[in-house]
């Protein structure tokens, strides 16, 4: 993994927000202005924001993140939860693209922070 420092900016936007600000990283990445790719998860609306982003789900990316490269068994019994439940955060994180997976199965958190944001005008 990369020592670097990583980070990942969350948060709640329209489509049309997300292409616009596509497009502009496009143009600022062709003249030169961005040398590190921007990592970006938008969620369209607050409720799967936060139902993605639970207590325990983050909970569960900071353990692992302290811990390090975990199985999914591994990480349920140093958290004390039930495997399947687990399982089923750790597959919706991995699809949110929060958490990675290495060739040989195992998790990790490729994140050093996730910054959310969360707008609250239109």
């Amino acid at each position: 993994m990369n020592k670097d420092k990583k980070n990942i900016k969350i948060g709640i936007a329209t489509e049309e927000q997300v292409n616009k600000e596509f497009i502009n990283a496009w143009h600022r990445a062709r003249k030169g202005e961005i040398s590190v790719p921007e990592e970006r998860c938008y969620f369209l609306e607050p409720t799967t924001f936060f139902r993605v982003l639970s207590k325990r789900r983050i909970a569960l990316l900071q353990h692992l993140h302290a811990h390090g490269v975990s199985s999914i068994r591994n990480l349920s019994k140093m958290l004390k939860r039930d495997y399947k439940n687990v399982h089923q955060d750790v597959h919706l994180l991995k699809k949110a693209g929060l958490i990675g997976m290495d060739d040989s199965q195992k998790i990790f958190v490729p994140w050093d922070t996730i910054n959310a944001e969360i707008p609250l005008a239109a």
